[in-house]
């Protein structure tokens, strides 16, 4: 199938209303209604039988759809219109047989029945999300069916949408779609950027030969939900700690606000590849955001909201070594100076399984993510997971837990 790639052109369709009576003119009435009734007010596009190919270099072109105001309101609303988008006609079997996976996907919202234009990047992120698509790898080359639809709903001023106005269009379906790039961005992955400074001796091994790799992923940048936006998402800087951004090799990047940081909360411009550290001038415990690509970074310390340290929480590490119960002080965790952030006493737990959770199983249930634990690694719990988290050797050392955006992680840390 030859490839195409191009902006959709723009089609106007000529928007019909007739009135019903001399009094919908003078009088308007809003006509409302139970339950989400369809109609047939969406045209179906001249380019659905033609092949798309969205590649990442041409991914700023729109589709362009219209149709007609629904005439069950009574008379020419303000309307807002979503666009629905599926791979399966009927926008409510998943593609993918997978936990989270949406069997359909909002892409844009518009005002104006002539001009409903969603973005090819919108398609082609919401085709990846409904094929849980997290490596580029697994996408599929062959050119597939997509299913569009409008959701209409009558808004007020401030474009909400009023009770009993909404109405579901019928569906027209692009017939030969294809992604050609990864369009999602996958959060929770390793960056290869860490932070470097005095609190970590500059991430130096043994004799200043190489990079300490034991301590890196404590260190390390994640990806998030957003583009070109980083996170580590918990740190301990001490007041006039000098530090840097960089990857293993100081190369790229290798950044640094060039003094101390004073404004928390508030994006810092970096400068790249200069002399001048980083500092905070009072200890620092928090998360830190970085943002950016090639040469252009800027940097957010987020402090960590603080807690009373050392009171129970009812958490428990638990396993075979403690009789899958809860009742012994020496394996709960306890609260610290930051609030979500939990840790345990120095405690000894076998080679085998264990789950992290309060007495009734439930708040939190912390279970595998597929992948054993291994000390010193931030390890990313799964919610309500009956699988046991693998431990491949006998660990002696306290156990810190963290919930961050709704996610948990457990960290092993030995004992000097």
């Amino acid at each position: 199938m030859k490839k195409i790639t191009y902006l959709f052109a723009a089609m106007v369709a000529a928007l019909g209303f007739s009135s019903c009576n001399e009094t919908w003119d003078d009088n308007p009435t809003l006509a409302t209604h139970e339950g989400d009734p369809v109609g047939n007010f969406l045209n179906t596009p001249v380019e659905a039988n033609t092949a798309l190919f969205i590649t990442e270099d041409e991914n700023k072109g729109t589709l362009h759809l219209t149709g007609s105001q629904p005439t069950q309101y009574g008379y020419a609303a303000t309307v807002a219109y979503q666009v629905e988008m599926a791979l399966n006609e009927d926008f409510t079997t998943p593609a993918v047989d997978a936990e989270g996976v949406p069997a359909s996907v909002m892409i844009g919202t518009f005002y104006d029945m002539s001009n409903i234009a969603p973005t090819l990047r919108s398609v082609a992120e919401g085709i990846c999300k409904m094929l849980d698509i997290k490596d580029a790898a697994a996408i599929p080359t062959d050119y597939m069916p997509v299913y569009m639809r409008l959701r209409a709903n009558v808004v007020n001023e401030n474009n909400q949408a009023l009770e009993g106005t909404a109405i579901t269009s019928n569906t027209i379906c692009y017939k030969s779609v294809a992604v050609g790039y990864l369009a999602v961005v996958i959060p929770d992955l390793p960056t290869g950027i860490y932070i470097r400074g005095a609190l970590n001796e500059w991430l130096n091994g043994p004799l200043n030969e190489g990079v300490n790799t034991e301590i890196l992923p404590q260190y390390e940048f994640m990806t998030t939900t957003e583009a070109n936006t980083y996170e580590l998402a918990y740190v301990e800087i001490p007041a006039n700690s000098e530090f840097k951004i960089a990857d293993k090799n100081w190369g790229a990047p290798n950044l640094s606000t060039g003094g101390p940081i004073t404004q928390m909360n508030t994006w810092i411009d970096c400068q790249w590849d200069i002399q001048t550290n980083s500092t905070v001038s009072t200890p620092f415990k928090g998360a830190i955001q970085l943002q950016g690509a090639d040469q252009s970074w800027k940097v957010m310390l987020i402090p960590a909201e603080p807690d009373t340290p050392d009171q129970p929480s009812g958490i428990f590490v638990t396993g075979d070594f403690a009789g899958w119960g809860f009742g012994d002080a020496q394996y709960q965790f306890y609260t610290t100076d930051v609030k979500n952030t939990w840790q345990t006493k120095v405690l000894t737990i076998p080679a085998g399984t264990f789950k992290v959770a309060d007495s009734s199983w439930s708040n939190p249930n912390l279970g595998s993510n597929g992948e054993a634990i291994v000390p010193g690694v931030k390890y990313q719990a799964i919610f309500g997971s009956n699988d046991n988290i693998p431990l491949a050797e006998e660990f002696t050392g306290t156990i810190t837990l963290l919930k961050k955006s709704g996610k948990w992680y457990i960290t092993l840390n030995p004992a000097s």
